[in-house]
């Protein structure tokens, strides 16, 4: 190539660039995202006639909804067990003209302490059979299936509720449980001190995607919230609700139970949101509600998932 021709290219490329660079200069995000593991903060994007953001983090797609003329948020939640490291975001804005622009904002995921606890539970509890590892196997296979494809529309309107009243756990979420001397996965949900028989709600709306009896989480319903959002309700005793059907707010879904691998009555509530395991109060902190007994002191009777 000539000289004259390379630096036509170049130059072309170049106010290209500066376009671009000009015409983002009008859209508002964030310099830079900080969370911690098991946590979410909300993402959100502002400018003139923009018609659709699109995000990726890592290999996950991150679900942006547009929240009024111009602005569009999504949720972004680190795992339980995600490691504390600098990342991108990869963002794409598209105009109503068609112009698409791109960015990538700096996420620091920051490691945080979880609780460690040491136990026993007789030895039984750990015997597995093989009808018990069939068993196992179709649970993780079901619970595979329920967040292979989630809704991309949202669903849910905040803010979420509390599924029962009753009192939390302290530092269920994300404990490390050392059972009869052997190292457990982080506890994935939070824990709810409700006796057997009391109405679940659902947190926000969704659609059933799962219910069923397993080994492990006893009778089950997962929600799909739409944008990748799922919470999870374990150890129900019944079910009120069937899979496929669209539930509101506040819908009794079941009772809670003691049912699976537990020694006790209570209600295990979980959230998972864009495969991520995340403390799910975090819902409904971060979406406007507000809860005084998310961490209080746990009743005397208070009973361990296994």
């Amino acid at each position: 190539m000539k000289i004259g021709a390379w630096l036509a290219v170049m130059l072309s490329l170049a106010g290209g660039w500066t376009a671009r660079a000009g015409e983002a200069g009008k859209i508002k995000w964030p310099r830079s995202i900080e969370i911690a593991q098991g946590e979410i903060t909300e993402v959100k994007i502002s400018g003139a006639d923009l018609a659709a953001v699109e995000g990726r983090w890592g290999q996950e797609k991150i679900y942006f909804a547009a929240q009024g003329s111009g602005l569009f948020s999504a949720l972004l939640g680190a795992d339980v067990e995600a490691k504390p490291a600098l990342s991108k975001l990869a963002l794409k804005v598209v105009r109503h003209s068609g112009q698409e622009l791109q960015s990538e904002l700096p996420v620091k995921v920051k490691a945080k302490s979880f609780r460690t606890e040491s136990f026993n539970v007789p030895r039984s509890f750990d015997q597995m059979t093989p009808e018990t590892l069939q068993e196992i196997s179709r649970e993780r296979e079901a619970f595979k299936r329920a967040f292979a494809a989630p809704i991309a529309e949202r669903l849910w309107e905040p803010p979420f509720i509390r599924p029962v009243p009753h009192d939390v756990s302290p530092g269920s979420f994300g404990a490390r449980r050392v059972i009869n001397g052997a190292a457990r996965a982080p506890h994935s949900g939070t824990d709810l001190a409700a006796p057997a028989g009391v109405e679940v709600a659902a947190s926000n709306h969704g659609r059933v995607v799962l219910a069923g009896n397993f080994f492990f989480a006893g009778g089950s319903v997962v929600l799909d919230h739409g944008g990748g959002l799922f919470t999870m309700y374990f150890h129900l005793s019944e079910f009120r609700v069937d899979e496929g059907v669209l539930v509101k707010k506040g819908d009794i879904i079941g009772l809670s139970g003691a049912t699976g691998r537990v020694t006790g009555a209570h209600l295990h509530w979980g959230a998972r949101l864009a495969n991520a395991r995340v403390e799910p109060f975090e819902l409904i902190h971060k979406t406007g509600g507000a809860d005084s007994r998310a961490g209080g002191a746990p009743p005397a009777d208070k009973k361990r998932e296994q």
